[in-house]
Parts: structure tokens; C-alpha cells; sequence
């Protein structure tokens, strides 16, 4: 059995509340699915949770998506305003692992999931038979065998389509409110990979209302149909205009520590989305795709794979 290291526990009704509760060594837990876990296996040890999850949550379309952070992922795969107006962050919602872990699980939980590597994500026993790793307790990386960096794997659903929509965050910290774009969140240090403060909340994600045209898919690479981390995440967002691309993003997720954007798709927009424009697309996705070893599955094959999942999802959104 992995137990749990003693800590205070507080309740937060607010997000004001939970900001004054925050003193180092605390954390925030909302569904807690991913915290508790890490609680357990040791690699966070903290001396007070404040619970958020009491904290309305909820959808609301203005000029603007707003989501609050304590939404659940089920509640967005279901909403009739999200499935209808943005379906692939319906789908990715939908795709975290299984429906007890979604129906606790929140948007904000998976925004700013930590890192996930094959060597951390251990009981504490087995790590300190591997002599542990750099980012917890050690000193060396045994994906790219070096002390130096750490490449646990960003391996949230939602952050592709969240990065390829353009969504901006809404933060509460003890320098005040800011609003922050996603893209500007995640970085290349799986160590350290957000770009927040030291107890800022994430109150609210922004999605703009998209364009007139808008088309989208998420693909999804697991073992399994269901429970599994993503081994790979493939989010596209386009606008057709009559079977012409008038915009196009394609963001890359589960393969190194900061979700990635591809380059030069601009030179498709104002194209057709036709068989030999895919097959061009998915080229230049399999080539920008680097994969590391930190999650299950060799790295070779993900990166085959993700020429696979844009094709698929390429092909998907012509009808």
C-alpha cells in the first residue's frame, strides 16, 4: 500500500481564500488526479493542500469561451456549447484516460499537468533502486544519459488543441491578476516546465469563438483505448473555405517536455486540402516531430506515427 505523508488539509470556497492559504510547501488540488498519485509515490511532499475543488467551475459563451479552471474534463467532452463550437477540445476532453478519472479530473488539472517521465513516475522504491533521476532526488537523466537536461514528457490532452486554438489564461497570484497566452506557459525544462509563479492559481482558459470555416480534429496514440497517457498528441485547427485552407495549426503533444507548434504551414493556406497537399502536411509533421524516450513506445515508431495521426486527421476534416 503507498501512503501518503502527513500534511494540513484546508478547504477553499474562493480563489481569494486559496491564495491567502499558500505558504511554501503547499499545493493546490482540484480533482487531485494526478497530485495525489505523485503524493504517494513520494515525488511531492507536500505540508498543507488546499482544496479548490469547491470552487464554481462552469462554461459560459460570450465574446469569448470561458471555461473555469475546476470544470471537469467529462463536463466539457459533454457540453453541447464546446462539442458544437470547438469539437476538438471536446474530443481531447474526452480521450483523458477513463470516465471516473474525467468526472474528477479538471481542465485547469490538465493544463498545468506536471511532467511525466518512465523513470519518475515510480513508486519510491523502484527509483531509488534506479539510483533515482534529475528530477527527483538525483542527479542524472537516463533518457538522454547526462546530468545536465530533463525531458519529461508534457502529456496533456487538452494543451495541444488549447495551444492551436490560441487560448489565454487567467491567473491569480500573489502579484495580482494577469492574463497570460498559452503558447508563452510551457517550457523546454521538464523540470521547471511552466511559466508561473510560485503559488499563482489558474482561475479561467479564454478560447476565442473561432472563424467562420473552422475545422479541427485531435489524434490520439495509446496503448490502450482507454486510462492511458498519451504516447503522442496531434492537434489540428484549420479554417476551409471551400475545400481551400484559409488557416492552418498543427501542435505536437507528448513528445518532449513543451507541447510543439509545426512551422511552415503557412505555404499550404490558400491550397486545397487534397490528397497530395495532406501527404506533404503529414511529411513536414513526421519531419518537425523529435520524440524522446521518456514515455512508452520507441521513439522512431511515435514519430512514424505522428505522419500517421495527421493524415488521419487531415483526411478527417474534409468530410
Amino acid at each position: 500500500m503507498l501512503r501518503m505523508n502527513d500534511f494540513a488539509y484546508t478547504r477553499a470556497r474562493t480563489w481569494e481564500e486559496a491564495l491567502s492559504l499558500y505558504e511554501p510547501g503547499a499545493v493546490y488540488v482540484a480533482g487531485g488526479t494526478d497530485i495525489l498519485p505523485n503524493v504517494k509515490h513520494r515525488l511531492v511532499k507536500p505540508a498543507r493542500v488546499i482544496g479548490i475543488a469547491g470552487i464554481p467551475g462552469g462554461i459560459e459563451l460570450g465574446e469569448a469561451l470561458v471555461i473555469g479552471a475546476t470544470t471537469s474534463l467529462q463536463s466539457i467532452a459533454d457540453s453541447e456549447i464546446v462539442r458544437r463550437l470547438l469539437p476538438p477540445l471536446a474530443q481531447a476532453a474526452g480521450l483523458v484516460a477513463g470516465p471516473q478519472i474525467r468526472n474528477m479530473g479538471t481542465l485547469g488539472g490538465n493544463v498545468l499537468l506536471d511532467t511525466r517521465c518512465l523513470y519518475l513516475n515510480q513508486t519510491e522504491g523502484w527509483r531509488t533502486a534506479l539510483g533515482y533521476c534529475l528530477k527527483a532526488e538525483g542527479s542524472w537523466c537516463h533518457v538522454v544519459g547526462g546530468p545536465k537536461t530533463c525531458v519529461a514528457a508534457q502529456s496533456s490532452d487538452t494543451v495541444p488543441v488549447l495551444l492551436a486554438l490560441d487560448a489565454r489564461l487567467r491567473l491569480l497570484g500573489p502579484s495580482g491578476r494577469r492574463e497570460l497566452g498559452i503558447r508563452d506557459l510551457y517550457l523546454f525544462n521538464g523540470m521547471d516546465h511552466l511559466a508561473i509563479e510560485k503559488g499563482e492559481l489558474l482561475t479561467e482558459i479564454v478560447v476565442p469563438r473561432p472563424a467562420a470555416g473552422f475545422v479541427g480534429s485531435y489524434q490520439k496514440l495509446r496503448t490502450r483505448d482507454s486510462i492511458d497517457f498519451p504516447q503522442l498528441g496531434l492537434a489540428i485547427v484549420a479554417e476551409l473555405r471551400e475545400a481551400t485552407l484559409a488557416a492552418l495549426t498543427i501542435v505536437v503533444g507528448a513528445a518532449n517536455p513543451q507541447p510543439k507548434p509545426v512551422r511552415g504551414l503557412e505555404s499550404f493556406v490558400g491550397q486545397p486540402l487534397s490528397t497530395a497537399n495532406i501527404e506533404a502536411i503529414a511529411d513536414l509533421v513526421y519531419k518537425q516531430t523529435r520524440p524522446q524516450g521518456s514515455v512508452h513506445g520507441s521513439e522512431a515508431w511515435r514519430r512514424q506515427m505522428a505522419r500517421v495521426l495527421a493524415r488521419r486527421g487531415l483526411a478527417a476534416l474534409g468530410g
